[in-house]
């Protein structure tokens, strides 16, 4: 009987130190910020900003409006949502880099095509149309073939919507082809037409409506094989198969 008292006794002293232990765990990330956040050694000196290709870094920090007693072990969440109102910007993250520093990561709205209103606009993969001078940050751009209407900002025609999401996946998978695209739109007949600037091995590339990033991979597997210098056309529109056409053949 005592053994079974003493054995209950060490039995309950384990659990109030198990117990007691998971609390402690808990509330630490609660009080163990706000305190560290009160301490001058963790006041932020630098601010970083990463990822931005079109958005100035002082446009971040400024939006941040990180202020002159703020702590690395401060919430973010309001840095956060000032920088992402800009609207060139998707999401930003804060994280701390340092004792005296944080990083704002950014992921931007990036442009993948001009299309003509008639005047040239840079729009997202979603066809927003973004703040941009496309002049200066969007001259690499393939362009929209055809006349874009505009509503709320955005290209109005759900078929051109699905072509400039199609070149901004197609961009995903392989940018080098798209940094090589002067034009782009539907075909004459079924699929996708994308004119080519010079430097290209084609002069124009047709893929199907279905698998698009599949018939891409088939045209530069065949334009890879091929020992012509140049070839008019690559037709990737046939099951299974590419039909090349060369300048002569036009």
């Amino acid at each position: 009987m005592r053994l079974l008292e003493r054995l209950t006794r060490r039995t309950r002293r384990r659990a109030f130190v198990v117990l007691t232990g998971g609390i402690i765990g808990l509330s630490v990330p609660l009080w163990v910020p706000r305190m560290l956040a009160s301490l001058p050694a963790f006041r932020v000196e630098t601010v970083r900003v990463v990822g931005v290709q079109y958005v100035a870094p002082t446009e971040v920090i400024g939006l941040a409006a990180v202020g002159p007693e703020a702590s690395v072990w401060d919430d973010p969440s309001v840095w956060e949502a000032r920088v992402e109102t800009h609207p060139l910007v998707l999401e930003a993250r804060v994280r701390r880099d340092g004792i005296r520093a944080i990083s704002i990561q950014v992921v931007e709205d990036r442009p993948v095509a001009l299309v003509a209103t008639p005047t040239l606009l840079p729009v997202s993969a979603e066809g927003r149309v973004l703040p941009l001078e496309p002049w200066t940050a969007a001259v690499d751009l393939p362009l929209l073939t055809g006349h874009a209407e505009l509503e709320d900002g955005r290209l109005a025609d759900p078929l051109q919507r699905d072509l400039v999401a199609l070149i901004g996946e197609l961009g995903a998978r392989d940018p080098e082809f798209v940094q090589q695209v002067s034009e782009f739109g539907y075909a004459s007949g079924r699929g996708y037409e994308f004119l080519m600037l010079p430097t290209a091995s084609a002069s124009r590339v047709l893929l199907p409506v279905v698998e698009p990033g599949r018939g891409l991979r088939r045209v530069l597997l065949a334009l890879g094989q091929t020992r012509e210098d140049r070839i008019w056309m690559a037709d990737a529109r046939y099951a299974d198969q590419v039909v090349l056409s060369l300048e002569a053949e036009r």
